[in-house]
């Protein structure tokens, strides 16, 4: 299994520069419907990442569509 990293180093390999790009980046491919996508992000994270950005879907976007589809991933 991959090692799981911080939110900061993943969105670097993106060529992202914050994590709230990132973040976006993961609403974006749910809206998209690349739900593969939006699996393989969340599982490369590790488990701060992933509180993070549930805590950015309910606190900063209120998605609570897209909340429940990455809660269910944990």
């Amino acid at each position: 299994m991959a090692r799981k990293k911080s939110i900061l180093s993943l969105a670097k390999e993106l060529d992202f520069s914050t994590e709230n790009e990132y973040f976006q980046y993961c609403i974006d491919s749910y809206i998209n419907g690349n739900k593969t996508q939006c699996k393989e992000l969340f599982s490369r994270m590790a488990i701060d990442g992933q509180k993070q950005l549930l805590r950015y879907l309910l606190d900063e976007t209120q998605q609570k569509e897209i909340y429940n589809f990455y809660f269910n991933l944990l």
